[in-house]
């Protein structure tokens, strides 16, 4: 289970979708409220509403580190119940660092293709080292995208607890089956 960028998820719940939207508007007014924010250094689950459209952030170290793991989604009536669609996903943050990463290593190789072709004498040995150090920040970006499988679980439990799913959590099947030999 190689999960990049974004997993689809849905949580099904006995509560109907106006309890559901209520029980995380409920908790976005109270998560406001400065009695109620962490400290420095520990786990937050941090929502917000746009757009009809709920997201969650869950910060590993709360005002320590950036969100690398977020949940967007709707919520859905069913005939007995409510479920919560949505993707686990990599929030804009991660992006642009992924994006800026790419746009540096453009910018320095356009700079060394220009140096190297307006050159009087040009260096081409040089070419496959500049290739080689182009291999880490490969590395660098796809591990940026790739997820935390604790961070992932973290996120998929608490959504699970929060909307007292009663679907199975193929999510957390594929993870447990990952950590099996074999």
């Amino acid at each position: 289970m190689k999960k990049i960028a974004k997993i689809p998820v849905s949580y099904e719940s006995k509560m109907s979708g106006e309890e559901l939207a209520k029980k995380i508007d409920d908790t976005i007014i109270n998560q406001s409220k400065a009695e109620n924010l962490p400290e420095k250094y520990r786990q937050y689950f941090y929502w917000n509403k746009s757009n009809g459209k709920y997201m969650l952030r869950f910060y590993h170290s709360f005002r320590s580190d950036m969100c690398d793991t977020a949940f967007q989604g709707t919520i859905k009536n069913g005939l007995s119940g409510s479920q919560l669609d949505g993707i686990i996903k990599k929030p804009s943050g991660v992006w642009a660092v992924f994006w800026t990463i790419i746009g540096t290593a453009v910018i320095i190789a356009l700079a060394f293709l220009i140096a190297l072709l307006l050159s009087d004498q040009p260096e081409f040995g040089l070419v496959p080292i500049f290739i080689l150090i182009l291999i880490p920040v490969a590395f660098v970006e796809i591990n940026l995208l790739m997820f935390d499988k604790k961070r992932l679980k973290a996120v998929n439990d608490y959504l699970r607890e929060f909307t007292a799913a009663e679907n199975p959590d193929l999510l957390d099947e594929e993870i447990e089956n990952e950590k099996q030999p074999g």
